[in-house]
């Protein structure tokens, strides 16, 4: 059986799936670190050090990410099974 996608959109795909993944982490630890004080009662669980690369890494490399898979499929013509 004959695959109709090509290698870059298969590429553009994953990509956009890696950007998703990963905004999708930079949120979760966003709203984690603004609930955690709360939880813990105190404001000595603020984000420190480490915790301050989580941003940039997870919302930017997931924007990059996202906007590589969306420059791969740009592109891409809709195809059907019974073409050549």
């Amino acid at each position: 059986m004959k695959s109709t996608m090509r290698k870059h959109e298969i590429f553009g795909l994953v990509y956009q799936f890696l950007g998703a993944t990963s905004i999708g982490i930079g949120i979760y630890n966003a709203v984690w670190y603004a609930v955690k004080p709360q939880k813990f009662g105190t404001l000595s669980a603020m984000p420190t050090g480490w915790d301050w690369i989580s941003f940039p890494l997870f919302f930017g490399l997931g924007a990059v990410l996202w906007s590589l898979g969306s420059i791969e499929l740009k592109d891409v013509a809709p195809t059907s099974r019974g073409r050549k």
